[in-house]
Order: C-alpha cells, then sequence, then structure tokens
C-alpha cells in the first residue's frame, strides 16, 4: 500500500505501527499494546484508520427510488412517496439477480443532497458496475470517492463527539474540517464513523491524538477485532462472502433486509427463504469448553459422528469473558440451534464446543 491510498501511513509508520495484509493494501494491526488498545474501545476512546474501506457518492433526484429498486433494504417508503431524511441511513446487501447470493454489503447514509454509500473498498468498482447496469431513464450519477474521501473511526464510550442513534449521521466542524460522522457499533462500544476529505485526514487525525480530554489512543486491526467477534458481528470478506445468502448471515439479516419493501434483485429467493424459515448454513457463535484451546479460522467443525458441519471464521480470546474462547462459524443445519456441542481441533487437540446467543457480550450504553 503506497502513501496515495493512504494519506495516514506515514504517520503509521513513524509511530512504529506494525502491519498485516488485507487484501492487496496493509492495515495497521497494532501500535505495539494490543491490551491498551482493547481497553480504550471498552473504556475511552479508541481510533483506528479504515484504508480498507471505500465510499460511493450516488447523487440526483432520483437517487433513492432507485437505489431502493436493487438493495435489500428500505431508503424510500413507496406508499408515502417519502425517502430517507438527512441525517438517516441503512445497513444492506445487494445481491446477485439469479442466486441471490450477496454481492456486498452496504452502509447507506443519506446526507440530503447526496447519499453516500460505505463498504469494502475492494467492492467500490463492482458495486458501481452492477447498479450501473441497471440504470436507463433515472436521473442517477455514482462516483467512487474513496480517493477523495478517507475514513477513520472512534470507538468507545468518551469519543466526546455527539451521540447519535445507531446509523444516524451529521456533519460537524471538526478542528476546521468538515465532517461527516455516522453511528456503527460495530466493536459493542458507541462507534462514530469520520467521513473526512482525504488530504484533510493527516490534519484530524493528528488533532485527535493532541487532545488530552477525552484522550484517544490509536489503536489497530488486533485490538479491535477482539472487540468486534465478543460484540458478534461478521464481516463481509471475512466471515462472509458472495458464496452466502442472507439469510445464512445470522445475525446480520435483520438488520439488512426488508422484508416488506418491495421488489429487488434477489428478493424472491429471499422471500421464498423465509416464507419456509428452512436456512442450509448459518453463522453462529461458539464458545470452546477449553479456555486456553483457540481454533483458528478455517478450522473444521464436526459433529460427534466426525462428520465435517462447518468451519471457523473468526476467533479470539475474550478478555471481557475471563479469557473464553469464542468463535465465528459457518455451521449447517440443524447443527446451529443454540446449544448444540459440536468439536473442533485447536491447540493439537479436538475440543468441545457449544452454540450461543449473539452477541457474546452485551452492547455498551449509548
Amino acid at each position: 500500500m503506497n502513501s496515495l491510498m493512504n494519506p495516514l501511513l506515514d504517520i503509521h509508520r513513524q509511530a512504529g505501527a506494525e502491519f498485516q495484509p488485507y487484501g492487496e493494501i496493509e492495515i495497521v494491526s497494532t501500535f505495539g499494546e494490543v491490551p491498551a488498545e482493547y481497553a480504550a474501545i471498552r473504556k475511552g476512546c479508541g481510533m483506528m484508520d479504515l484504508p480498507q474501506r471505500g465510499i460511493i457518492e450516488v447523487t440526483g433526484k432520483d437517487r433513492l427510488t432507485f437505489l431502493n429498486n436493487l438493495i435489500s433494504n428500505q431508503v424510500f417508503d413507496k406508499q408515502t412517496k417519502t425517502g430517507l431524511a438527512a441525517g438517516q441511513g441503512v445497513y444492506a446487501f445487494l445481491l446477485d439477480a439469479k442466486s441471490g447470493r450477496i454481492v456486498s454489503d452496504l452502509n447507506v447514509i443519506e446526507r440530503g443532497e447526496r447519499t453516500l454509500i460505505a463498504l469494502d473498498r475492494r467492492k467500490v468498482q463492482p458495486v458501481i458496475a452492477a447498479l450501473d447496469k441497471y440504470r436507463f431513464a433515472e436521473q442517477v450519477k455514482f462516483a467512487d470517492r474513496s480517493d477523495g474521501l478517507h475514513q477513520i473511526v472512534l470507538h468507545g464510550p468518551r469519543s466526546g463527539l455527539p451521540a447519535m442513534e445507531p446509523n444516524q449521521s451529521q456533519e460537524i466542524d471538526l478542528f476546521d474540517v468538515d465532517t461527516i460522522v455516522r453511528r456503527d457499533d460495530i466493536a459493542g462500544s458507541p462507534g462514530q464513523h469520520l467521513i473526512i476529505p482525504a488530504d484533510q485526514a493527516r490534519k484530524v487525525w493528528m488533532s485527535l491524538i493532541a487532545r488530552t480530554e477525552p484522550r484517544v489512543r490509536p489503536i489497530g486491526w488486533a485490538a479491535f477485532n477482539v472487540a468486534r467477534i465478543e460484540a458478534g458481528r461478521p464481516l463481509f470478506g471475512i466471515d462472509f462472502d458472495e458464496s452466502l445468502l442472507p439469510h445464512e448471515t445470522g445475525p446480520l439479516l435483520n438488520r439488512a433486509v426488508s422484508f416488506t419493501k418491495g421488489c429487488y434483485p434477489g428478493q424472491e429467493i429471499v422471500a421464498r427463504m423465509h416464507a419456509r424459515q428452512q436456512v442450509a448454513r448459518k453463522i453462529v457463535g461458539l464458545r470452546i469448553d477449553d479456555d486456553d484451546a483457540l481454533p483458528i479460522a478455517g478450522a473444521k467443525i464436526y459433529d460427534d459422528q466426525q462428520n465435517e458441519i462447518g468451519g471457523i471464521t473468526s476467533s479470539t480470546i475474550s478478555p471481557v469473558l475471563s479469557n473464553a474462547a469464542v468463535c465465528l462459524g459457518i455451521i449447517k443445519r440443524p447443527h446451529f440451534n443454540v446449544g448444540t456441542v459440536v468439536r473442533v481441533p485447536a491447540e493439537g487437540k479436538v475440543r468441545t464446543a457449544k452454540v450461543v446467543e449473539l452477541p457474546f457480550i452485551l452492547p455498551a450504553a449509548p
């Protein structure tokens, strides 16, 4: 990853950050103190750079009706003929029309004069191409703003920013920089996601670090990943991909899908699965019986007859659960029911684990 893709890269290197790959780029793994970074998420404020996230800007008077016809959640009410108001937003999926499988997940952010879509940077161009394929006479335009807009997130109860409800957004003046802030508690603590001009990212990052009250600690993926697994939040590209159907995403289904909004590509398959209530596999939470044994992502999951029934997608040792080993995984029916005991290899032995309710920990108060 070069500095053109991430205006904060040189700052991270100077701070002695350790990096890890994320697709074709690198992201910060840690600034050297993972326990302290994790504590900031839970008790203070941890600031994380998000060069792996992209932005699509959607403009034009037909943009909300157009998007509403293509994504899984509602952004325009056909009965009242009203779209999302400025400051509102939804989480949604874009689906393949034939298979109903997930092309990408999307965070839709309505700002009144334009709509922003935050998503995995690797999916920006494929999503624009998929949306543009359906554009005919509608007045709607798409633009990749991933290079011009940079994203940073503040995780924790003491960000010092204005309080909002989840999925809400607002524009604020942050150190004389026009900033869009949206709320998404992906790590189980209040999460304030900042969208700022890329040429002002350095100023905002350094100004937040210099702030003494409330204090902000830079954090990396290692600490964040512990917190978001505890929060039971599967991630696109890690816990699920283009092979899954919406009903197979477990805790994300009701966040991402409206079952009353009407037609969109893939909707018939979604409606059929919803009516039949039959899911072949699903993302679930697993708690390992041996707390010191952590399965790695990719480990297979077995039933008591040694039949392969799924796989681990993410795992961590949870500090707030007395260092219990907890995982996210995809398991075949009927083994994904809460309370089912399964077997997972970890630390050189086959361990028992139990399917549990997600999230592993209750979210912090706003």
